[in-house]
């Protein structure tokens, strides 16, 4: 008998993804169910046969138009989703790129006024600690050295 040939190979393939497809169809829907279904489908084609045909004509030719517009509705909501995430993050990096300039203006006044406040309170306190006058019971008194 000659090595695997191409056919051989194909059939090899071919049974492996007909297994593949079952255990994943199993792992869905169970056997059991899908034997009911089958049975009660069958049985419902038995027993009405023109409305059993006039339902599978329909289902076959609706289906792909079905199908495509679900797709389409559902890829249609994920590109409006996307298109305003990004209009979003767009004015997000905007309305940054004025935040910066406006932060760095802010802070630079801060850092002015607390060194003005820090610069005030140092000569308030020098000019307090070398006045030759003092408050003492509610009276203005002369400081007295203590050297």
């Amino acid at each position: 008998m000659p090595p695997n040939t191409n056919g051989d190979t194909a059939t090899h393939h071919g049974s492996g993804f007909i297994a593949y497809a079952r255990n994943s169809v199993d792992r869905v829907v169970s056997p059991d169910s899908r034997a009911r279904a089958y049975d009660s489908t069958a049985a419902f084609a038995s027993a009405r046969p023109i409305l059993f045909s006039f339902l599978v004509s329909q289902l076959l030719f609706s289906f792909l138009p079905l199908l495509l517009f679900i797709t389409f509705s559902l890829s249609t909501v994920a590109f409006a989703l996307g298109a305003a995430i990004v209009f979003a993050l767009f004015w997000i990096g905007v309305a940054f790129l004025l935040l910066v300039p406006t932060l760095l203006v802010t802070s630079s006044i801060a850092v002015l006024v607390w060194g003005w406040a820090i610069g005030s309170f140092a000569i308030a306190r020098w000019l307090y600690t070398h006045s030759p006058l003092g408050v003492q019971d509610g009276q203005v008194v002369k400081k007295e050295d203590d050297n």
